[in-house]
């Protein structure tokens, strides 16, 4: 009982340093701070970090599983409401994702949804490319 209890609490604490730490990187960016808010109120943060795995896999993770699949959105959404076990027994050790019906309402599901999708994709450049070619002087 006490191993579960400290694997428990240190989850939460873990949850809790990566989402204070993604959140002050990223406070200029409100949509990730948005579904980072609603996931931590939902307690999606209890099992579950971006960056690290903690009871669940990162998000990181499991967007990178997810890239390039056609219906990423509908199928993580599926997943989250009804549960899921055997995707990740490496990481969960065969402990299921019990489903989340109650915990979350459909917009704010679609708000973090959308965030753990794009964890993995390219990221835009934010200086262009000098593309003038200069004649030798």
């Amino acid at each position: 009982m006490k191993s579960h209890l400290l694997i428990i609490v240190s989850a939460l604490l873990l949850s809790a340093c990566d989402i204070n730490e993604s959140m002050r990187s990223n406070a200029a960016d409100s949509s990730t701070s948005e579904a980072r808010v609603i996931a931590a109120k939902s307690g999606c943060m209890g099992c579950h970090a971006v960056s690290n795995s903690v009871y669940g896999p990162a998000w990181k993770l499991v967007s990178k599983r997810y890239q390039g699949v056609p219906d990423a959105h509908a199928q993580l959404t599926a997943i989250i409401r009804s549960g899921s076990a055997g995707r990740w027994d490496q990481i969960t050790g065969g402990k299921r994702m019990p489903p989340q019906q109650g915990s979350i309402n459909d917009e704010d599901l679609k708000v973090v949804v959308d965030y753990i999708i794009t964890l993995n994709a390219a990221k835009p450049l934010t200086t262009p490319i000098e593309t003038t070619i200069k004649p030798d002087e």
